[in-house]
């Protein structure tokens, strides 16, 4: 069978393949290729654990570490010497492949690997839903991809945000130009050149390589000047309480019943305003791009690289 890559298809196209296709352990990671694992010369005589990393993270984000959170160990071997590590916004095959392929053996990943908040396996639920099948055919050939090639995948979400989470706003806007425009530290607007919103919304299609996962809510020929950025996931809450702050808010994803109906009564009510959403990983890419920055800081023995997982939709014609 050929594996069609994530760029090429349809959310519910994916769904119908992931019911109607028998994939094997086997076949998923033929497909996925055993990553050629071309390793970075080390900076240093001693080379650290991947527990070793991880505590001295611990340490130098500072405060008190979340335990009762969805971070930790998601698949791999702690005691694995670290040759080289990776930040990402999501730890798809895809990204997982390019670490392999350069040598980097630690995945720091925001979001979760394995399709689930836990990340992983999981029993039925009180409601009925099942969860990931323990014998999921796609969770196993992923694990496997990972064990085979030695890597260590560490999810790295509540600490990040709970003591940094500026910088995940802040990267975003160094990613759409906007660095140096902020209107207050260790917040999210920002004072830009003026612009209507199709303007803006194009500009930031370019800035991130946007392909399908962009949209956008509102009065496309309203001026914009002042944005909110909003990276990850919005609530209703804090939509409702912050939305009128700015002419545009862009953030990752929202719940669309709740506030993209919301932006759009809103502009029916006459208020020149927009919404735009551009997906959850992809507004998160940068913030992982500064923690690579970060870790450079932290750990010095071996090289660190940022893999971003970018846009998986593709754009209707």
């Amino acid at each position: 069978m050929s594996w069609n890559p994530p760029s090429a298809i349809l959310p519910e196209e994916r769904e119908v393949q992931m019911k109607n296709l028998d994939i094997s352990r086997r076949q998923f990671v033929q497909v996925a290729g055993a990553a050629a694992t071309t390793q970075f010369p080390l900076r240093g005589a001693d080379v650290p654990t991947v527990e070793a990393v991880v505590q001295r993270v611990k340490l130098a984000l500072g405060g008190q570490w979340v335990t009762d959170g969805v971070d930790g160990f998601k698949a791999g071997d702690p005691n694995t010497p670290v040759k080289a590590i990776a930040t990402t916004a999501m730890a798809t095959m895809d990204v997982l492949k390019q670490a392999a392929r350069n040598g980097a053996n630690l995945i720091f990943t925001h979001e979760p690997t394995f399709f689930g908040r836990q990340d992983g396996p999981a029993p039925p639920r009180p409601d009925g839903f099942p969860g990931l099948s323990a014998d999921d055919p796609v969770y196993l050939a992923k694990k496997e991809f990972i064990d085979k090639n030695g890597l260590v995948v560490f999810r790295l979400h509540d600490n990040w945000l709970s003591h940094r989470s500026s910088d995940m706003t802040a990267g975003l806007a160094e990613e759409l130009g906007w660095a140096k425009n902020r209107v207050r530290p260790d917040d999210g607007l920002y004072d830009i050149p003026v612009a209507t919103a199709e303007e803006t919304v194009a500009h930031i299609r370019q800035k991130l390589k946007l392909r399908g996962g962009l949209r956008a809510a509102g009065d496309r020929a309203a001026a914009v000047k002042r944005v909110l950025l909003l990276p990850g996931f919005t609530t209703a809450a804090v939509m409702l309480k912050r939305y009128r702050e700015a002419d545009l808010t862009i953030t990752g994803e929202v719940r669309e019943w709740e506030n993209t109906f919301y932006a759009a009564d809103v502009f029916t009510a006459g208020e020149r305003r927009g919404l735009v959403t551009v997906g959850r990983v992809v507004s998160e890419d940068p913030g992982m791009r500064v923690c690579a920055g970060w870790l450079k800081t932290v750990v010095t023995e071996v090289p660190v690289r940022w893999i971003p997982a970018g846009d998986l939709y593709w754009r209707a014609v």
